[in-house]
């Protein structure tokens, strides 16, 4: 019999396993992952039948579109032309003035380099520091998912999810939630924030995508700028892959200098960044650097102590856990941690290799209780090993990024990017299935 034990903190096990995304019960879901398995059984099979053969693109066609549907009409390119309008729209704020994208900045990598963004409010200050969006359209679903050890204990954790503690299942749940709150953008309710899409220069576009049967529908008009939102999130601007790190690691072998290399090796043996932010492909094709779990680091007090994961769940034991960001973009993306407490990347790889030394510099954390003293805090680096680390962790960082010119608004990815058509099986992402706005928007498309 397997010891069934719960995470609260301790060394992560990097387990392969199949995941499985959260669902409320009585809600009965086919994952995106699970969509691609039943094509790929679909084209095994039509590989041995020449009947089922010529029928194999419709299958894959037919799913795509289902998927689409399901996203409504997010695989066309209005709805990536109405989500960007809607991420630039200051208009949708209380008072005017706030957009999506005046706490995501794109030289930023999407992030704020403020440590708590600024709301519509001018004194109103967040309690976190916004991260990147990068990425962000492809990190997994939450989800309470079980591990085997290497000694064959099942263990349960939690990971994926958005915001810092996993409080947002997926991003149509995401994209929601800072247009209500205080202390982004304010608004009292939907019937606000769909008045105001009806007044945008944009609202033709998006009436086409709402209907003009359900336009004055308060639920139907914001259902579709959060889908809208969703496609543009997941449009290639915000996964280029074309990092040093992805030259790399697509055979280029010389793309990296030997301090680079070095600082691999590093990140990999002594420095244990790999443990959480692995090189290798896990959710994605490509490496996103973060296994998403929830870990409580020990960084250090600001303002009023921050539950993180244990406030969301309500169990003691996970108090001041936050989800491993991605480190793709890390060096351009500072202030760091949840609560913007560390200034540099340099002073967070200290704070990873002399935590709990005697020598120790940083204030109180919130829950010192539940901190992971395992995995980190006395890493013994020396200051070669740490130069030549932060110098590898700089080369995640995207070229189009870097390459941006004053002219340009947001980053041009690289042409070959998959697009948001050919990807649509492999996001992850569901809830919007439990709006009461999906059957009917399903029904439309």
């Amino acid at each position: 019999m397997k010891q069934i034990q719960r995470v609260a903190k301790g060394k992560r096990y990097l387990i392969s396993r199949l995941r499985r995304d959260v669902v409320p019960t009585g809600l009965i879901k086919c994952s995106q992952r699970n969509t691609c398995l039943l094509a790929a059984i679909i084209i095994a099979f039509a590989t041995l039948n020449p009947v089922c053969a010529q029928d194999e693109s419709t299958v894959l066609d037919r799913l795509q579109e289902r998927q689409g549907a399901e996203l409504g009409s997010s695989n066309k390119a209005e709805s990536i032309q109405v989500g960007k309008a809607i991420f630039l729209d200051t208009n949708l704020s209380n008072p005017t003035g706030q957009a999506c994208i005046s706490c995501h900045i794109p030289q930023h990598a999407f992030a704020d380099p403020k440590p708590q963004s600024t709301g519509a409010i001018n004194h109103r200050v967040g309690t976190r520091n916004a991260p990147s969006l990068m990425y962000a359209a492809l990190i997994p679903s939450f989800a309470y998912d079980d591990f085997f050890t290497p000694e064959g204990d099942e263990i349960y954790a939690y990971e994926g999810g958005l915001f810092w503690d996993g409080s947002a299942r997926d991003l149509f749940e995401q994209v929601q939630k800072p247009f209500f709150h205080a202390n982004e953008m304010n608004l009292d309710n939907e019937e606000q924030l769909a008045n105001r899409l009806r007044k945008s220069n944009y609202s033709n576009d998006l009436k086409k995508l709402v209907g003009e049967a359900v336009w004055q529908d308060d639920s139907a008009v914001t259902y579709q700028a959060y889908l809208a939102l969703v496609v543009f999130l997941r449009s290639p601007i915000f996964r280029p892959f074309d990092s040093k790190l992805d030259q790399y690691l697509a055979g280029d072998l010389e793309s990296l200098d030997e301090k680079e290399r070095r600082g691999m090796q590093v990140y990999i043996n002594g420095g244990k960044c790999n443990d959480c932010h692995p090189l290798n492909a896990k959710h994605w094709d490509q490496p996103l650097l973060s296994d998403f779990g929830y870990d409580n680091l020990g960084v250090p007090s600001i303002g009023k102590p921050d539950g993180g994961l244990g406030a969301h769940t309500g169990n003691k034991d996970e108090l001041g856990q936050f989800r491993s960001p991605s480190l793709r973009n890390v060096a351009i993306t500072a202030p760091y941690m949840h609560n913007g407490s560390l200034k540099t990347l340099r002073e967070v790889v200290e704070f990873y290799n002399a935590r709990d030394t005697p020598k120790r510099r940083w204030k109180q954390t919130d829950f010192p209780e539940t901190v992971n003293r395992d995995d980190m805090g006395n890493l013994k680096l020396n200051e070669r090993e740490v130069d030549d680390l932060i110098a590898f962790l700089h080369c995640f960082t995207d070229r189009c990024i870097e390459n941006m010119s004053d002219e340009e608004q947001f980053p041009v990815p690289p042409k070959d990017t998959p697009s948001v058509q050919t990807k649509s099986l492999y996001f992850p992402g569901w809830t919007q299935r439990l709006h009461r706005s999906f059957k009917q928007s399903t029904t439309q498309d």
